[in-house]
């Protein structure tokens, strides 16, 4: 019989498909036939004005559901009218997207230019990626104002050092949210935070909610990990993970979730969480944004309207930051429109519409402080400080979604009390060891 917590590959890029941004993969499950490509609708006088890239038919594969969907709907409409190019979408549920763009690559005749989602599938997929190097320079593309995690980590992917394969769209990383009318200031210690738990659960609340399904532990656990400022690994390979700061960190996450969280939350996935915060029942949630931002001020949803507030992890903890990135095919047959296309879906200005108009949470940390998204949305500087703090799982590494899975089996297994979190890590740290012995890297490890 399999164990209760351990997932096959299978299961897990079905449960995994959440650990994205927000509600851009609120969409992941079964799938279905794959749905033909969709073409953006065809502004009216494209034919009649023709353009530079008239004739010209770009192909993106992408994730279903998310909310740069309609986003991108829309802009490419604006691209085809401005350009001639016509723009076709395959949006896929995310755990087929891997399957499809490398079934795609193999198959002697690609049919996608573009392909946009986690930048993970980079590390994987990276020796079939245009570099985009010159054709930033060549553009003037503007680079200014994104969140350091894509300067830091969106460049020398595999060790491939300055060289950078995509352009981000949106971003995430878990957050605090917490009821304002209960906490007056939030806590900056843990010690602080352990206390402010338990004085809200009390028999009419409770302290704390959040995703408890294995997927989901990994950014908990992360973020107490992180504050200890230990890398997962060190930089010849070795994990840390199992060491004292990660058997600390798995504890007190397994603590807060004995002592302060509802029964039954191991069971939970990001919506359940969600929904206890919104119905007043916790006084704080850890999780996405996506999931619970749009209904905070929603009074028809929420009982928490206008007393909500967010707050970065106390001594610098923080969740995994992730990105998610347009890049662009080796084998295109029209580069030049391509990296137009990229550079149209990512600007600037569209950077801002999104978050306006759409409700993307932009990978340009100067969106969060414009006055015109300030006024609209007047919690955006404080979520732009804790995605400032993000960092990604296992940058560059090509294993990390069976070593993303052997976190999570590992810290769902010590939360269910099958393992105490010693024992949770050490087959957490020989599994990795294992993964990266069978494909070792000629990189240094960094974070």
């Amino acid at each position: 019989m399999r164990h209760p917590h351990r997932y096959n590959r299978r299961d897990f890029l079905k449960a995994v498909g959440i650990m994205g941004a927000g509600s851009l993969l609120a969409a992941c499950g079964p799938t279905g036939a794959p749905p033909a490509p969709e073409a953006a609708p065809e502004a009216a006088d494209s034919m009649a004005t023709g353009g530079k890239y008239e004739g010209a038919t770009l192909r993106m594969l992408t994730q279903a559901g998310g909310d740069y969907e309609p986003a991108f709907r829309a802009w490419a409409e604006d691209f085809t009218a401005e350009t001639g190019a016509q723009v076709e979408f395959e949006f896929a549920p995310w755990e087929s997207l891997m399957p499809k763009v490398q079934a795609d690559l193999a198959s002697g005749s690609p049919q996608f230019d573009l392909f946009c989602n986690d930048i993970e599938f980079q590390y994987t997929i990276w020796p079939e990626l245009e570099p985009i190097n010159d054709f930033l320079d060549a553009s003037g593309y503007d680079m200014e104002g994104f969140f350091d995690p894509v300067y830091r980590y969106g460049e020398g992917i595999a060790g491939n050092t300055g060289v950078r394969y995509g352009l981000p769209v949106t971003c995430g990383v878990s957050v605090l949210f917490n009821r304002t009318d209960l906490i007056d200031t939030f806590p900056t210690t843990w010690s602080d935070y352990d206390a402010l738990l338990a004085a809200h659960t009390d028999g009419s609340m409770y302290g704390l909610s959040f995703a408890g399904v294995p997927a989901q532990l990994v950014k908990l656990f992360l973020a107490r990990f992180w504050a200890s400022g230990d890398p997962l690994l060190t930089s010849d390979w070795q994990p840390l993970i199992n060491g004292e700061s990660g058997v600390a960190a798995l504890t007190l996450l397994k603590e807060h979730k004995d002592k302060y969280a509802p029964p039954g939350l191991l069971a939970w996935d990001n919506p359940d969480a969600a929904n206890a915060f919104l119905a007043g029942d916790v006084a704080v949630n850890e999780g996405w944004a996506g999931f619970i931002l749009p209904s905070l001020d929603d009074p028809e949803k929420s009982k928490v309207v206008g007393n909500w507030g967010i707050a970065p992890y106390p001594e610098g903890g923080t969740g995994n930051f992730v990105q998610h990135n347009i890049v662009m095919m080796k084998t295109s047959e029209h580069k030049e429109a391509a990296f137009e296309l990229m550079a149209a879906l990512s600007n600037p200005q569209r950077s801002k519409e999104g978050v306006l108009d759409f409700g993307m949470t932009s990978a340009r940390k100067s969106v969060f402080n414009d006055p015109d998204v300030v006024a609209a949305k007047p919690y955006m500087p404080d979520y732009g400080e804790v995605l400032a703090r993000g960092r990604p799982f296992t940058p560059g590494v090509p294993q990390w979604l069976e070593m993303f899975i052997g976190l999570a089996e590992g810290a769902s297994s010590a939360l269910s009390d099958q393992a105490t979190p010693q024992e949770a890590l050490d087959r957490v740290a020989d599994g990795w060891l294992e993964l990266l012995a069978q494909n070792p890297l000629d990189f240094e490890y960094a974070e």
